[in-house]
């Protein structure tokens, strides 16, 4: 797997995949369009894959995960402090 993409790509459609994972369709859109999983949602999105007889490890999801945005880092930044 190379991209994020790869991941959504397990599936055949974003609707079975939140259908899999136990969440909502928007949900599940929104990480598409976004080019990142939450890691919140990693273990989910491993234990769905490997019912399908494939490796997704924590060390994958983090190397094919977009960075968060520059925006969201200023905005956490100063409310730490």
């Amino acid at each position: 797997m190379q991209v994020i993409g790869d991941i959504f790509g397990l599936w055949d459609s974003l609707a079975n995949m939140a259908r899999e994972l136990g969440i909502e369709y928007q949900t599940v859109a929104k990480w598409s369009q976004r080019g990142r999983i939450p890691p919140e949602s990693w273990p989910a999105v491993i234990e769905a894959a490997k019912r399908r007889k494939i490796i997704v490890t924590p060390a994958l999801l983090a190397k094919l995960n977009k960075p968060r945005g520059t925006a969201n880092v200023v905005r956490e930044a100063r409310a730490q402090g």
